[in-house]
């Protein structure tokens, strides 16, 4: 309710705020009274965890025990991803079950040199990696209302989720046969490789390009060239949405 002056005399104008700030004023997702998810539920922890991965990896090829510690880092994200993502109970539990069939795999292969194990660990964290960065990006574009540091840092983790989707992808076709990819660390062993593919993703991702591993084959290389679009498309329109949000909210 908001009082106008007209001629000395006060008219009382009712202004119905929910068609500014529909989010903010009228829903609070059924998840948000949960204990876990308003201590960990931030876009910021998971990009924490995020980058602990990417930097904890390049030191995990190649020594005993490398794998345990890939996936013990790699938890962090298994955590604090389906928290940031839960929202309702069914993107909660479809993202634990996701993850909880990576980890295990992967702890498996890493104990018991499983290739197997490693092979299923790979093809689901395709979905994982790719079902996480959809929630977030869906947040994004679609529910939030104003530019936080929140925001913010859901616009780093769905950069970062795109790239280890389309590593894991790479990864998983590398399944089909030894010569999909051909580079510096295709002679290594495949539980191993994973990094490899890390590297080949952002640098295609950011349209870096240094051509020490290539894809062989059409089908790969049309992958290569939708990642890198994928990539400058992303950058450009989530800047149009963080501006726009900004002069809507601040005007």
């Amino acid at each position: 309710m908001i009082l106008t002056r007209d001629q000395d005399t006060y008219d009382v104008v009712s202004y119905d705020l929910n068609v500014y700030y529909p989010l903010e004023m009228t829903t609070t997702h059924p998840m948000a009274n949960w204990r876990i998810v308003r201590a960990l539920g931030k876009q910021r922890y998971l990009a924490y965890s995020l980058l602990a991965f990417l930097c904890v990896l390049p030191f995990t090829q190649g020594q005993p025990g490398s794998r345990l510690l890939m996936y013990g880092v790699l938890t962090l994200v298994f955590v604090t991803g389906p928290l940031a993502v839960a929202r309702t109970r069914i993107s909660l539990w479809a993202t634990c079950v996701l993850a909880l069939f990576v980890l295990v795999p992967g702890v498996a292969s890493g104990i018991g040199g499983y290739e197997w194990a490693l092979k299923v660990s790979i093809l689901v964290g395709v979905a994982f990696f790719g079902f996480l960065a959809g929630l977030v990006s869906k947040e994004l574009l679609f529910e939030d209302t104003d530019v936080t540091s929140e925001t913010l840092w859901a616009a780093v983790n769905v950069y970062v989720l795109i790239g280890l989707s389309f590593a894991f992808l790479y990864s998983a076709l590398s399944l089909l046969g030894p010569d999909v990819f051909v580079g510096k660390f295709m002679n290594e062993a495949l539980r191993d490789q994973l990094h490899g593919f890390v590297y080949f993703s952002f640098i295609t991702l950011t349209t870096l390009g240094y051509g020490d591993v290539t894809p062989n084959g059409a089908f790969v290389g049309t992958l290569t060239y939708l990642e890198a679009l994928v990539g400058q498309l992303y950058v450009a329109i989530m800047i149009a949405r963080l501006v726009g949000l900004y002069i809507v909210r601040r005007g």
